[in-house]
């Protein structure tokens, strides 16, 4: 490993992969870095250096093609094969996000590509597309980080949101998991304005922001989990300006 791969790694912290549900410690999950590609990667070349990798599922596997590397996870075996074309940190980072975005609907989870901040002793969840603020909101919290940029909903009893490691701004994250209180989609406007969603509208709105490969028998058990969540975690749609940002009435709305 690359000196480039090891900060990169090092990175991630405080972050640290969520204790899966259902499991009392950590099932460890091997990465092995190989001299050649896992399996004959025709379309490798035509790929630019700046494309993101391609997802496939074949015999059992997801597999990454990028223009800088080549990788195989095996989900269910706990195991992943890397082949870096050339010494960079972008193989190592995807195929390590990659795995985890396999493994959490496996295990009831669901990875999500949010803020989450803790209020309260209790986690809120902040989606949106790119440019809907979550970043900027986060940087904002006068409370604790857990992620800017991908988080992992863990189904606990309640449902709870945990750091994944993976953050924009990774040294103003902490590392931990909290009970889920929200899920709130953000909006821009002038002034503070927060609505509850429909479960119909939540499940939608859940699926677009849901950052799992596509893959069938991934989609299928995250739609299950996406189901289970709209209906027992409330969902809303805040719009709010980074000229006042929205605790205080945040917190007034959630105590009702």
């Amino acid at each position: 490993m690359t000196a480039e791969e090891r900060e990169a790694i090092a990175r991630l912290a405080p972050g640290t992969l969520p204790l899966l549900p259902g499991a009392r410690t950590r099932t460890p999950f091997r990465v092995e870095l190989v001299a050649s590609p896992p399996w004959t990667v025709e379309d490798q070349a035509l790929l630019r250096d700046h494309a993101p990798a391609m997802v496939r599922f074949e015999e059992g596997r997801v597999r990454l093609i990028h223009a800088a590397f080549a990788a195989e996870i095996d989900p269910l075996g706990s195991e992943a094969r890397l082949y870096r074309a050339r010494p960079s940190a972008v193989g190592v980072l995807t195929t390590l996000r990659t795995t985890l975005s396999c493994l959490l609907p496996l295990a009831g989870g669901l990875p999500v590509h949010a803020a989450a901040v803790g209020l309260d002793n209790q986690g809120l969840v902040f989606f949106g597309p790119s440019g809907a603020g979550k970043s900027t909101l986060a940087g904002l919290s006068p409370f604790p980080v857990l992620s800017d940029e991908l988080v992992a909903i863990v189904k606990a009893a309640p449902f709870a949101v945990s750091t994944t490691g993976f953050c924009r701004t990774p040294t103003t994250a902490v590392a931990g998991t909290l009970p889920l209180r929200a899920l709130i989609e953000l909006d821009k406007g002038p002034r503070f304005r927060i609505e509850r969603l429909a479960q119909r509208e939540s499940v939608r709105r859940l699926i677009g922001v849901a950052s799992v490969p596509g893959v069938p028998p991934l989609w299928s058990r995250a739609l299950e989990v996406i189901g289970d969540l709209a209906r027992a975690v409330p969902c809303y749609r805040m719009a709010w300006s980074p000229a006042e940002p929205p605790w205080s009435l945040l917190r007034e709305v959630l105590a009702r």
